[in-house]
């Protein structure tokens, strides 16, 4: 008896596509009793009445309070108040649509044995209204290894067994949520799907990839202070010299290899921007590519 819970803000263009997608695969792989909460928090837009248009089988909170891990922690509760608290657990940005097949594959996966587990769908980036320099840097990105193994996995998904979600007690008020789960984990426990596909909507302008690269690694940075890096686990160790060695031979790779090195290069120095400027909004949101 799975759960999902999806927190959303200003999730208006994107929420239907992503519960349409949930619930039709749902149907069409006879996954029973399917619970979904969707927390729409601080929005104003009309995301939560788009949501409570699918009916009764989509359980819909507003709060006017904001940050996605708030969301999630509030969607949590309510499972749990209405004796709810069903696994295994599907955290799901409401920007995301799930291929067909994708739910079923990963609750297989989730219910893989009674140790803990974590398991991720693959992430397809969806540049196709992006401009160039967007466009290559995700073709960089296509080469980054935390992509293609490992959950969560930057894909907007991740599913975890009751045995997992014990690992920890609320969300912490951060940004890197999914790291911060990720780091519960020890790297035998993580995986990604293969037969779990998420299509993520990439930014539209360079500007946007910029501040949402930089607000990433700023992310990172908070998040060491709360909880420290595995010893067991390189993370991003090594990044750079993998993408760099599965890019270059390929002349034809050169430009987004240059571009994506540059992003990942300054964003260090634009997170430290990020920190001044983000005030009370705690998510890592872009707008252009929900328009």
């Amino acid at each position: 008896m799975p759960s999902i819970v999806i927190p959303a803000y200003n999730e208006a263009n994107g929420i239907e596509r992503c519960l349409r997608a949930l619930l039709v695969d749902a149907v069409d792989n006879l996954v029973d009793n399917l619970v979904i909460v969707v927390v729409a928090n601080a929005c104003k837009d009309d995301t939560a009445a788009r949501a409570r248009a699918f009916g009764n089988g989509v359980i819909v909170i507003e709060t006017e309070q904001g940050g996605k891990t708030n969301a999630v922690n509030l969607g949590e509760r309510t499972l749990r108040a209405r004796g709810l608290d069903l696994y295994p657990r599907l955290f799901l940005d409401g920007d995301i649509e799930l291929l067909p097949g994708s739910l079923p594959a990963m609750l297989a996966a989730a219910q893989a044995g009674e140790s803990p587990r974590i398991v991720a769908a693959r992430p397809r980036f969806d540049a196709s209204r992006s401009s160039l320099p967007v466009r290559l840097f995700y073709q960089g990105e296509a080469f980054n290894p935390y992509h293609r193994s490992g959950a969560p996995n930057g894909s907007g998904t991740f599913m975890v067994n009751a045995a997992g979600r014990a690992r920890w007690d609320e969300f912490p008020a951060i940004l890197a949520d999914d790291s911060f789960v990720e780091r519960r984990f020890a790297p035998s426990e993580r995986a990604t799907v293969a037969g779990a596909t998420a299509i993520v909507r990439v930014p539209r302008t360079f500007t946007a990839l910029r501040r949402i690269s930089a607000r990433k690694r700023l992310g990172a940075y908070e998040l060491d202070k709360v909880a420290p890096p595995r010893a067991d686990d390189r993370g991003s160790a090594g990044t750079f010299g993998v993408v760099a060695r599965a890019m270059l031979p390929n002349p034809l790779h050169w430009p987004a290899f240059v571009l994506w090195a540059a992003v990942k290069s300054v964003e260090r120095f634009e997170s430290r921007a990020a920190a001044r400027k983000q005030g009370t909004d705690r998510w890592q949101h872009d707008t252009t590519s929900r328009t």
